[in-house]
């Protein structure tokens, strides 16, 4: 080589001798025979410690229990997990049980516990503090063999920390003292550790990929053979089972095995196997087909539908940029087609509706194009669509209806709602950096079923926790979530009084009869009924689901009635806005109902009332003048004074039980005013126009008898005229010394004046309002205009102003 010449940066293709082959594969089989090696080394070891030290199975706990019944001996060292054999090790090593305090002490340094406590809102440290408290109620034995009983019914295979701990609240004082402080009980903590155990399951299952036991046949190596050449589902759709083996190891559906069961029965049909999911949205339809997916994926299926995919059709982008429906419908066709030629396609169709209406941008009507396949044996579909839309697209269409199955998705109950928020926890805390507790999970369903009405189970408790979660974060940093946040949350974001009532509401309530008092003159006996209502539902005596009260008032015009409401409104929910009122008299004919309900008949229109009480489920609903009202509209209020809810012309349910209705009517009004002026005591008043109304068939009994109360309201005397016009002229002097800065006084002589000039028996306090308006009003609104008032003045009217 010569000088300065680096042999190694010649690009030289010389050929490799025959011993530098032999050596160069002599080399690389070597390494292949120890990788090979370590891993078959490496599977035995890791199965003995899965098998023989972690999770052990040399002797199942029901035969450990039998043996004890029988009055065998056993060794329950043997049967506890390797966490708690790893922290009471020490305790038994000399063969000796430790006392329960000992061993409650000694649970307390176990990271599963750490779960437990945090989940109950405390920490090993708070416990240890009052630790001295602790008084043993039973013998260590006691517990043991209760953990044991525990294990068996939770499908333990061994003896858990969490059952040792579940065993130690049912017997000892001082964990029941605990819970007590928490507002738990023991069949919570026992929630709480099976929450704790599956997640260490699915942990252990996440990290476990290369055990044999997780090795399925699903199909074989020829199942996407049988794909075929499908360009345009593979454009517009993805495999949902194969997305599912991919990145689903670990998916897990809650309660919706009867659903699930359903579906695979209508698919399994030799014609019209399709299924149409309905459900409002939230509930939990597209999770059910997933579901399916994860069942196809792992061979846990019917044989008739082994070996075949699951694709969803992305319909928003199958139906973007086409020319024309002709380009829309036969884009569909050609993707149809192709999953009738492959033959073991289930296309999935989320919000199916859009395939059959023409309104709004990106839909067609592709019924004609549907009906054909829907027909075929050789292609099945799966749709969902909201209880609405069936309705009106599905229902009504026989041809449609007759090749698709419904199968209704219920909303999630409270325990299954409750397992999908312990699922969906871990994603919330890795977000906020916050831990939630067990009981905020609880209080999260309770008031999201109490509060939210227009959305179902699981995605308004998943939005109320979500959103409580990251309300208490944004406050006090990283923190434990409690149910106070809870209802903080929901009170903030909805406004309502969900929190436990404060002191300064506690003294509205106490003396609401008063506040009312200042807007509303005399007629104690309704201003009494609704004060006694409110309190009722807010100290929590009571948990109807009808409204939180109902009046029906009666009386001549103009006494009051209408301004008890909006003196109610004003004085409980702050705001006389919270009044929502309907005038009766607009709904004399039985048609009328759908402008109250709604309608998807023809054009959709939405119900007034139903809307107003979505939107404003904490209200006050006020009927005026509702004798007026065709009879079967009154109809519609017995469902809803006496269960609380309504079905919409959309079939939605729309829920009353956070509403004070009140009702007002002027039936019976002469009768009202006879009896007060004959000195007819109240309640036989009361009960005589009751009768009157019921003889006439203004009301019927049934009607009537829905109503937390009828009240009657007696005609205003002169005396509570005055006060009605002192009110009045309040208000106006507030209104013009705001507007225009002039400070206004009325003599004594002048009010008793206007009181007498306005006193109408017939109707009441209206006519004082025109008298006020013609005297007082008229008489400022020409000094003000003449120059002779200006910002700063003061003027005093006498009688002689009034003339």
């Amino acid at each position: 080589t010569a000088v300065g010449l680096d042999s190694s940066s010649l690009d030289l293709d010389l050929p490799l001798t025959e011993a530098e082959r032999e050596f160069s594969g002599r080399d690389y089989l070597g390494l292949a025979y120890i990788i090979l090696g370590s891993f078959l080394i490496y599977l035995p070891m890791r199965a003995f410690y899965f098998e023989k030290v972690r999770y052990p199975r040399e002797e199942s706990l029901a035969s450990v229990k039998a043996r004890l019944e029988g009055g065998e001996r056993a060794n329950l060292f043997s049967c506890f997990s390797f966490e708690l054999a790893k922290v009471t090790q020490p305790y038994f090593r000399d063969g000796k049980m430790p006392n329960t305090k000992h061993l409650a002490a000694t649970l307390l340094t176990s990271k599963d516990m750490n779960f437990v406590l945090t989940r109950m809102g405390l920490s090993p440290d708070t416990l240890r503090t009052v630790f001295d408290k602790f008084q043993e109620a039973a013998t260590t034995e006691q517990v043991m063999r209760q953990a044991l009983e525990i294990a068996i019914v939770e499908g333990h295979h061994q003896i858990e920390v969490g059952d040792v701990f579940i065993a130690l609240c049912q017997y000892e004082p001082f964990f029941q003292s605990v819970l007590e402080d928490t507002k738990l009980e023991v069949s919570d903590i026992a929630h709480i550790v099976y929450w704790q155990t599956s997640l260490i399951r699915k942990s252990l299952e996440g990290r476990r990929f290369l055990d044999p036991g997780r090795f399925r046949m699903t199909g074989g190596i020829g199942k996407d053979w049988a794909f075929g050449y499908t360009p345009i589902l593979r454009q517009y759709g993805h495999d949902m089972t194969d997305a599912i083996q991919r990145y689903g190891l670990n998916f897990e559906v809650v309660g919706r095995e009867k659903e699930i069961r359903e579906i695979q029965e209508a698919l399994l049909r030799r014609s019209g196997g399709n299924v149409i999911l309905v459900g409002e949205a939230g509930i939990g339809k597209r999770t059910t087909v997933k579901g399916l997916a994860n069942k196809m994926a792992t061979g846990e299926i019917d044989e008739g539908l082994a070996f075949k995919h699951l694709i969803e059709v992305d319909i928003n982008l199958l139906l973007s940029g086409y020319g024309g429906l002709g380009d829309a419908a036969n884009r569909l066709t050609r993707l149809f087609n192709e999953a009738l030629q492959a033959g073991n396609c289930i296309l999935f169709i989320d919000n199916f509706e859009s395939l059959l209406s023409t309104e709004g941008a990106g839909s067609i009507n592709a019924i004609d194009v549907l009906l054909p396949f829907l027909e075929s044996p050789g292609i099945h579909i799966i749709g969902t669509t909201d209880v609405a839309s069936y309705n009106q697209f599905i229902r009504t269409n026989t041809a449609l209806s007759e090749r698709l199955t419904r199968v209704s998705v219920e909303e999630a109950n409270t325990a299954e709602t409750i397992r999908i928020l312990e699922d969906t926890v871990p994603m919330i805390e890795h977000r906020t950096g916050s831990l939630i507790s067990y009981e905020a999970i609880k209080e999260t369903v309770k008031v999201a079923n109490k509060y939210i009405m227009d959305v179902p189970n699981p995605e308004k408790s998943i939005n109320v926790l979500d959103g409580a979660t990251a309300h208490a974060t944004s406050e006090r940093g990283k923190t434990i979530v409690l149910p106070k946040d809870v209802l903080s949350y929901i009170s903030i974001k909805h406004d309502i009084p969900a929190t436990e009532v404060e002191d300064d509401e506690k003294q509205k309530l106490l003396h609401l009869e008063e506040e009312m008092h200042r807007n509303v003159v005399g007629q104690d006996e309704a201003i009494k009924a609704i004060a006694g209502a409110l309190r009722r539902v807010r100290a929590g005596v009571t948990d109807s689901k009808k409204p939180i009260g109902s009046f029906l008032f009666l009386g001549p015009t103009g006494v009051g009635k209408t301004e008890t409401a909006k003196s109610l409104a004003r004085a409980y929910f702050g705001d006389a806005d919270r009044m929502i009122r309907f005038d009766m008299s607009e709904y004399q004919n039985k048609e009328d109902i759908y402008r109250l309900i709604g309608s998807n008949v023809g054009q959709d229109v939405q119900g007034l009332l139903a809307t107003a009480v979505r939107e404003k489920p904490f209200s006050l609903l006020l009927f005026d003048e509702i004798e007026k009202a065709h009879p079967d509209i009154l109809d519609l209020f017995l469902q809803i004074l006496d269960e609380g809810h309504m079905t919409d012309g959309m079939g939605r349910k729309v829920a009353f039980s956070h509403t004070i209705i009140i009702a007002t009517s002027n039936a019976g009004a002469n009768l009202i005013r006879e009896s007060i002026q004959g000195g007819v005591e109240y309640n036989k008043t009361k009960l005589a126009l009751l009768d009157y109304l019921q003889r006439e068939n203004i009301y019927r009994p049934e009607f009537i008898n829905r109503f937390t109360q009828v009240v009657a309201f007696a005609p205003l005397s002169l005396q509570e005229i005055a006060q009605v016009a002192a009110l009045m002229l309040a208000k106006l002097q507030d209104t013009v010394y705001a507007n225009r800065g002039i400070k206004v006084v009325v003599t004594t002589e002048a009010a008793a004046m206007l009181a007498q000039l306005g006193y109408d028996p017939q109707m009441g306090a209206r006519p004082m309002a025109r008298i006020i308006q013609e005297k007082v009003e008229n008489f400022l609104a020409t000094k003000i205009l003449a120059g002779e008032l200006n910002k700063g003045d003061s003027v005093t009217i006498s009688p002689a102003d009034l003339s």
